[in-house]
């Protein structure tokens, strides 16, 4: 301890446990704890000291009602105390009565100078973690990330403010992302819904499901991207969401079911199934497309009608972003996918042609855009209400929409198809630098025979 400090203590030197039998996270909390010491020191010798409450046997008093050392430490600069605090009585300092009378003894000869120089604790100086965020969206809005990702990430972090509070960002510890990590796991999925009257401990106490750990493991990548641009801008040192992430056990392509045929058999069946004839053909035209592209499902409903071309002789679907309403996941998202010999025997091309002698622009014009979801938004929602009818969200197995695109994928590889063909249907960047730099996409007559490996037999199942 400093020896302009040593008069404020009963002795030369403090120790408490790191609470922890881990060398990994000991050394992380060491660390952290070191910086706010040397903090706390800095302050005192530039002549804005901490408090005389704060100092003097308060470390011992409060260190016990807390679960780390660094974690009190970070509570008392987050208290602004009166300035009359260095007037106030000494603090007593817990243990022995020797030790406590020592400590009196120390204080009373502390110089009249230093007293008057031991002000309220300093706040930090970084902009707090909602300033950070505002900064870090707005400077990927202007990079061209799409809004609903964007507010992806503002819920991620105004659940993050909800549960630790919203702290300057250069005190937000390591223990304050093990809490938000206790707590998120409870909550139910969609934070974004989540009521605003209730508090957290209601929300969780009311919740039937959880979020799963992809959903959470995403929840800390985006926290990680605020604190990544903090420390490049410099408000911060360290993200203490490194390495928070809870590790899965199963296998990524169990994270998803595919649909099975007898699955495909009662989504397709004519008592359930849409009419071609519907006001909405959407609902028609919709699962048959994802079974036979693979396609995402906003990448469909926001095709345009050029959007389906004729390359080489072979009718595709062109899936792009020309237009500002229309969106893709990745840049490698861009491809040209072959229409599959049964959507064309289904009239998918005569519907296209009827779409536009109607005079409309898009395949599927009765959609509307939706800010964040795209023209995904309501045929979202309703093939939901679909799979629960159908009970494919009964027990473990997570079937949704992109399981078609899982479905067509595991299908190809079963018949041993090429990964790269695979992934030129799907829009997957796959292979080294030489066919990612130099290499074009696949062209159309050779995806083709690809698409036409997809066997299941759409027209046999709507009879």
């Amino acid at each position: 301890m400093p020896s302009v400090l040593r008069p404020l203590f009963p002795c030369g030197e403090i120790r408490r446990s790191l609470q922890t039998r881990c060398k990994r996270e000991a050394l992380i909390r060491g660390r952290e704890l070191l910086l706010q010491v040397q903090k706390l020191y800095t302050q005192a010798f530039q002549g804005s000291r901490p408090s005389l409450d704060s100092l003097r046997g308060a470390w011992e008093a409060g260190g016990k009602r807390v679960a780390s050392w660094a974690a009190w430490l970070r509570q008392q600069q987050l208290v602004h105390l009166a300035d009359s605090a260095a007037s106030t009585s000494p603090v007593p300092v817990k243990g022995s009565g020797k030790a406590s009378l020592k400590a009196r003894r120390a204080s009373s000869r502390v110089s009249p100078a230093l007293k008057k120089g031991l002000v309220g604790d300093l706040p930090s100086n970084a902009p707090r973690f909602s300033e950070v965020v505002h900064e870090c969206l707005e400077h990927q809005r202007q990079e061209g990330i799409a809004a609903k990702t964007i507010a992806d990430k503002r819920s991620v972090a105004e659940m993050m403010i909800r549960i630790v509070g919203d702290l300057p960002v250069d005190l937000i510890t390591r223990q304050d992302a093990r809490k938000y990590r206790e707590t998120a796991l409870k909550l139910p999925p969609r934070i974004y819904q989540l009521p605003e009257g209730q508090s957290l401990e209601q929300i969780i106490e009311n919740a039937s499901t959880t979020i799963s750990l992809t959903t959470f493991n995403n929840y800390v990548k985006n926290l990680t991207t605020f604190f990544s641009y903090a420390i490049r801008e410099g408000y911060c040192e360290r993200n203490p969401f490194d390495g928070l992430r809870v590790r899965q056990r199963g296998k990524v392509s169990e994270e998803r079911s595919v649909f099975t045929e007898d699955d495909l058999r009662r989504l397709f069946s004519k008592q359930v199934y849409a009419s071609a004839n519907s006001t909405q053909p959407h609902k028609y035209w919709l699962p048959l497309l994802g079974l036979y592209t693979g396609a995402r499902l906003n990448e469909l409903c926001q095709l345009y009608l050029d959007d389906v071309v004729v390359i080489n002789g072979i009718d595709c679907l062109h899936i792009r972003a020309t237009r500002p309403d229309q969106k893709l996941k990745t840049i490698t998202s861009e491809r040209l996918v072959p229409i599959h010999s049964k959507l064309k025997a289904l009239g998918f091309l005569e519907f296209v042609r009827a779409q536009r002698e109607a005079g409309h622009q898009r395949v599927f014009a009765e959609l509307t855009l939706h800010r964040a979801h795209g023209y995904a938004a309501a045929p979202s929602k309703w093939f939901t209400r679909v799979r629960e009818q159908l009970g494919f969200r009964d027990g473990g197995e997570r079937k949704d929409f992109h399981s078609f695109r899982h479905t067509l994928a595991d299908h190809l590889k079963q018949k041993g198809v090429v990964e790269s063909l695979v992934g030129g249907i799907l829009g997957h960047q796959s292979g080294g630098i030489t066919f990612n730099r130099y290499g074009k996409d696949f062209r159309p007559e050779v995806l083709a025979p690809v698409v036409e490996a997809m066997d299941f037999d759409a027209m046999e199942w709507l009879r």
